[in-house]
């Protein structure tokens, strides 16, 4: 087998294995489902919030960054 087959199986089996983690653990949790599926929200909301913020952070970020090089090539070109 190769690395990427080996890398494919392991990558499935811990998706396989993870999500049975969660049915298990929701299945099993002393909480009622509404509140374990309001809980799950509430977590899923954060991550999305969480990586907005980083995605427009980093959108601000290379946007500075393009500015910088176009200011360098516009200088590099009035020195010409």
């Amino acid at each position: 087998m190769n690395v990427i087959s080996k890398t494919l199986k392991f990558t499935l089996g811990l998706a396989v294995g993870a999500g049975v983690g969660a049915v298990a653990a929701m299945l099993l949790a002393p909480t009622s489902g509404k509140v374990n599926r309001e809980q799950i929200k509430a977590r899923l909301d954060e991550v999305m919030k969480a990586g907005e913020e980083a995605q427009h952070e980093r959108e601000r970020e290379l946007q500075k960054y393009w500015e910088e090089q176009i200011e360098v090539k516009y200088e590099e070109e009035k020195k010409k």
